[in-house]
């Protein structure tokens, strides 16, 4: 697993090694940021950010800062070394937290860019979708990755589907935030 583009281009990032934890691979990523368009984000949040591949890229592709939260120690270490080993670990925050304790304590920041991709068998897309809703900059994106059975509603409050694609047993779908000011 390696960073595709930007700054790091090539740079080999560490796995966590464990089987609840799906690396994406390499192909996939970069196909996910084709599709966002790889501008320079603001915030960028990787929730359940298992390695921290999808926000590493988004730093390496230009974003200004990274916000990586997963619960498990052992991803923690890894997007720790994996930060380290890419000398961004002041562009970063590393947070060990489940999802709803880093909702619930997030505050007032808000995100242009976030990454979703929760274990499978935690089918709680809807319900994550309507939440993030708070913390979405205007125009910004949500890039959920989802098994490939799983088909997401077209509209969560202002998150618009604007993106969708299979690869292999995964689905990734992508949501623009659209307020009408």
């Amino acid at each position: 697993m390696r960073i595709i583009g930007g700054y790091h281009k090539g740079r080999i990032l560490k796995r966590v090694g464990k089987k609840t934890t799906r690396e994406t691979a390499d192909m996939v990523r970069e196909s996910v940021f084709n599709m966002v368009h790889a501008q320079h984000y603001k915030r960028v949040l990787d929730l359940f950010a298992g390695s921290g591949s999808y926000g590493l890229e988004a730093l390496s592709r230009g974003a200004k800062y990274l916000y990586a939260v997963d619960k498990d120690k052992d991803a923690i270490k890894t997007i720790f070394e994996n930060a380290k080993m890419l000398d961004v670990t002041e562009h970063m925050t590393i947070l060990q937290r489940d999802y709803e304790q880093f909702l619930k304590g997030v505050g007032n920041i808000y995100f242009d860019l976030i990454f979703i991709d929760p274990p499978y068998d935690m089918d709680i897309y809807d319900e994550l979708l309507v939440n993030l809703n708070m913390l979405v900059e205007n125009k910004g994106i949500v890039v959920c990755e989802t098994k490939k059975q799983r088909i997401l509603n077209d509209q969560y409050e202002h998150l618009y589907k604007i993106k969708e694609k299979t690869y292999g047993i995964k689905r990734i779908t992508i949501y623009e935030k659209q307020v009408n000011e």
